[in-house]
C-alpha cells in the first residue's frame, strides 16, 4: 500500500516469474483477519496456490457443475434495478435495438418472475413472461434451449463465493457470447461482498479486460472507488504496451501508486524504452529490467522510493 491505496500494476513477458509472484502475494494478504481473495485466472496458474489454501477454484465454461441463477434475487428493489440493465444487455448483444417500448416490456416480466417461487425465477421463466417474440429469440440462447443455457439457466445457484476464489477464464474465453453475462453477472455478485473486510482482486492477464469497453469501464471505476471498501486491485498482464494503448490508461497510471516490473530483456529496445519511459522509468531503471534475471528479479516502483528485489 502507498498510504491507503492498495492497487497495484504487475508488468511482464511470459515466462518471467508473473503468475509465482501474484501467488505469493495472495497468500501473504491472508495474514489480514477476514481477508478475501479473488483471483481472475488464466492457464490453471493459480491452482495450486488456491488448492493450497483450501480455497474454491471454478473453471468457467469448462465446469458442468457451476450453474448460475442471475435472477434469483428479484424478489429485492436493487437486484430488479440490475437485473434489467443485465438483460437489456444481453438483448442489445443479439442485435436489437433498444426503445422504451422494449424496456418497459422487459421491466414488467421481471417484476412477474420476482413474484414466482425462487426456482422459477429462471432464463427460461423470464422468457415464457415476455410478450414479444422478437425478445424471446433474443434471450433463447441464455435458455436452455440455448447453447449457453447450461451456465446461465440454473434453478438454483451451484456456485459458492469464499473466501479464497479462483476463477479460471480460459475456457470461457472460447465462447464469445458467453463472456459478457457470466463476468458482468460474476462482477455483480463481487461487488456485493466488498464490504470493507480487506480484499485483494487480482486480475491476471488483464488484457482480457482492457479489449472490452464495458470491461474497461468497470476497471476504471474500480480503480477509483474501491479504496473506500478495502479493495485492492492488481492489475498484472504480459505487455506495457497493452496498458499504454488501452482507453484507461490514465486511470491505470493514477490509481496504482505501486508498480512492479518483470525483467525483459527488449526493455532498452528503441520502441520499448518509450513505453517504460511513459510510466515514469528513468533509463538507469530500465537498464535494471533489461538485465534482471527472469523467475529471480522484480523491480519495485512507489512514489517512496523504487528496489530491486529477489
Amino acid at each position: 500500500h502507498q498510504d491507503d491505496v492498495g492497487h497495484m500494476m504487475v508488468v511482464g513477458p511470459t515466462g518471467a516469474g508473473k503468475s509465482v509472484l501474484l501467488s505469493l502475494i495472495a497468500m501473504q494478504f491472508r495474514r489480514y483477519r477476514d481477508a478475501q481473495i479473488c483471483i481472475f485466472d488464466k492457464d490453471r496458474s493459480a491452482y495450486a496456490v488456491t488448492a493450497g489454501m483450501a480455497g474454491d477454484f471454478y473453471e468457467l465454461g469448462a465446469d458442468a457443475g457451476i450453474g448460475f441463477q442471475p435472477l434469483a434475487r428479484l424478489d429485492d428493489e436493487t437486484e430488479q434495478v440490475w437485473a434489467l440493465e443485465w438483460v437489456l444487455a444481453l438483448i442489445a448483444h443479439e442485435g436489437v435495438e433498444l426503445t422504451p417500448d422494449i424496456k418497459e416490456t422487459v421491466w414488467s416480466a421481471l417484476t412477474n418472475v420476482a413474484d414466482a417461487p425462487v426456482r422459477e425465477r429462471t432464463m427460461t421463466g423470464l422468457s415464457a413472461l415476455l410478450q414479444s417474440n422478437r425478445l424471446r429469440q433474443a434471450l433463447q440462447p441464455y435458455t436452455l434451449d440455448g447453447p449457453y443455457g447450461r451456465l446461465l439457466d440454473a434453478a438454483e445457484e451451484r456456485f459458492e463465493l469464499s473466501d479464497f476464489l479462483c476463477l479460471e477464464m480460459n475456457e470461457l474465453l472460447h465462447e464469445e457470447g458467453l463472456v459478457l453475462p457470466v463476468l458482468t453477472y460474476l462482477f455483480h455478485r463481487l461487488e456485493a461482498r466488498f464490504d470493507g473486510r480487506p480484499t485483494m482482486l487480482i486480475l491476471d492477464e488483464a488484457w482480457i479486460f482492457l479489449d472490452n469497453p464495458l470491461f474497461a469501464g468497470r476497471i476504471r471505476e474500480w480503480l477509483k472507488t474501491l479504496r473506500k471498501k478495502n479493495v485492492s486491485v492488481v492489475f498484472a498482464t504480459q505487455s506495457l504496451t497493452d496498458v499504454a494503448s488501452s482507453t484507461i490508461a490514465p486511470a491505470i497510471i493514477e490509481s496504482c501508486p505501486s508498480r512492479i516490473f518483470l525483467p525483459n530483456d527488449r526493455a532498452i529496445e528503441p520502441q520499448m524504452r518509450g513505453v517504460y519511459e511513459g510510466f515514469g522509468l528513468n533509463a538507469r531503471q530500465i537498464e535494471i529490467i533489461a538485465t534482471a534475471t527472469p523467475q529471480r528479479d522484480y523491480y519495485f516502483q512507489s512514489r517512496s522510493g523504487s528496489r530491486l528485489f529477489h
